[in-house]
């Protein structure tokens, strides 16, 4: 209901401020007001479509925007000041009438905007939210036992609309793989008062415990939070970082199984990836080129891959291989990362205090030498096949910046893919699945995704699942455009490809 009547307000009073920018033209002009002989001004449909996207993008059309009035006020100002630059540019270039007119119709019309918009959402719209707190008097309830949940607990007593606000510790401190301990569920079904707002702190909570609180607290009809750097770029807008002072993502949805791709998420696909392919056709030809010189054999890799609700596929890629190459060694090792799962060596592999070294692989489990082939330039672990004797020379620049997955634009124009999800998972890796992990698998798999731009061969496989996953609880249309914008410096760097 906020976002609606806020995005009425802010259309309505754009008009209202671009027509009374004009009566004031007319006034210091000495020119007689007629809006039925003015030709149409174009000018006021780019201010409203420069106000109505750049407040999308700063967050304040989310709920969030009116917990804090002094970070709404500012908020409001910069997003006033960013669609006044693009509207004067664009009507100063094109020369709308008003511009023509009078260069200080549009810088008077945002003023007056920003004054009036100020005073609509801050005075009356802040009803609406005061409204909806009193009636539901719930309050805050944040699970988590790291520094994270501490700094939620203290910056939630100081917001408006959390109040009262009770933390719970969990008592299991595994990490991965492990069902919600009892108590956590207990404290939410059995809460005196149903909470508002629900806090999970992923810095001490196990991913697959993590969805089994999602879906109680959802239940209950509360507005569920993530916290946690892997889950920081799900906050497109930079609101709730700057209201709670750390990374957190809001959960807008669980998707059922079986679902269809939203028709919005399909149009995006459609529209970006048909132009990524007229766009990159330049490089396509050069990289063949380098393929074909650099090795016998084919430009493009087909290969089988298992999309969204487990449907196949056949996935293309430039070839970065050598023709022939056997898989087994791949295989074995993608087996023993999904078991490994964790950045953290399971605990049946760290030997008592005073002990010798518990061998691994009489215990049954893959060690950490197993599964870290390698390091970064800062000595940091990197998930990913070390020295792989397939790789062409070429296919070692194709693989760092990501250019051997050009092709998959194909895959997404013909519905096979989208532009942002999981990476599409081969059929060994599946059959390797975890049940939780098959959570991945209710999303259409993607180009690029939160794994590309927060982690790539730097995050253990449980960590990958756990932000394909986050991914699938917050997607929208903004969330697949800042992840498509920030994909790009990421494929430059180059930085963590596997």
């Amino acid at each position: 209901r906020l976002r609606r009547f806020s995005l009425a307000a802010d259309v309505v009073l754009a008009v209202v401020s671009y027509g009374l920018a004009s009566v004031v033209f007319s006034l210091f002009h000495d020119y007689e007001f007629s809006i039925a002989l003015r030709p149409f001004d174009w000018g006021v449909l780019v201010a409203i479509f420069a106000i109505t996207a750049t407040f999308l993008w700063l967050g304040l059309y989310k709920l969030e925007a009116y917990v804090s009035r002094p970070l709404h006020f500012t908020t409001l100002a910069k997003g006033s000041l960013i669609a006044l630059v693009i509207t004067a540019f664009v009507t100063f270039a094109f020369k709308a009438p008003g511009v023509t007119d009078s260069r200080l119709t549009i810088f008077t019309a945002f003023v007056v905007f920003f004054v009036l918009d100020s005073f609509v959402r801050i005075r009356f719209l802040d009803h609406i939210y005061r409204a909806d707190i009193k009636a539901r008097p719930g309050g805050t309830l944040v699970i988590g036992a790291s520094v994270d949940g501490s700094v939620i607990v203290s910056r939630c007593r100081e917001l408006r609309g959390f109040a009262p606000v009770h933390g719970v510790e969990p008592l299991d401190r595994r990490r991965n793989g492990f069902d919600a301990e009892p108590a956590l569920l207990e404290a939410l079904a059995h809460a005196e008062l149903a909470p508002r707002q629900v806090f999970l702190d992923a810095a001490s909570l196990g991913h697959k415990a993590m969805f089994d609180l999602i879906a109680a607290a959802m239940a209950l009809g509360a507005e569920v939070y993530v916290t946690g750097r892997l889950v920081s770029p799900l906050d497109t807008t930079g609101l709730l970082v700057r209201l709670f002072e750390m990374p957190v993502m809001r959960v807008r949805r669980v998707p059922s199984p079986g679902e269809r791709l939203p028709s919005t998420k399909r149009v995006f696909d459609v529209a970006a990836a048909g132009l990524a392919l007229v766009l990159l056709t330049p490089v396509f030809a050069i990289v063949a080129l380098l393929v074909k010189h650099d090795s016998p054999g084919p430009v493009f890799y087909r290969q089988k891959r298992v999309g969204m609700n487990g449907r196949t596929f056949e996935l293309l890629k430039f070839r970065s291989m050598t023709v022939g190459n056997d898989a087994g060694e791949h295989r074995d090792y993608v087996c023993r990362l999904i078991e490994a799962g964790s950045v953290d060596p399971p605990l049946s592999l760290v030997a008592p205090a005073g002990s010798s070294t518990v061998d691994s692989r009489s215990a049954g489990f893959p060690s950490a030498a197993d599964v870290l082939f390698c390091t970064d330039e800062w000595g940091r672990p990197v998930y990913k096949l070390a020295e792989d004797e397939r790789v062409t020379g070429i296919g070692h620049f194709l693989r760092k910046y990501s250019l051997d997955e050009l092709p998959q634009f194909w895959n997404v124009f013909r519905g096979e893919m989208s532009m942002v999800g999981p990476r599409p998972a081969l059929d060994y890796e599946v059959a390797a699945y975890k049940p939780w992990h098959r959570r991945r698998l209710e999303v259409a798999p993607g180009v690029s995704g939160l794994w590309q731009i927060a982690g790539r061969s730097r995050v253990g496989f449980d960590e990958m699942v756990f932000q394909d996953v986050m991914y699938s609880y917050n997607q929208s249309l903004l969330t697949d455009v800042s992840i498509c914008l920030r994909t790009v410096p990421a494929m430059l760097v180059g930085r963590g490809a596997a």
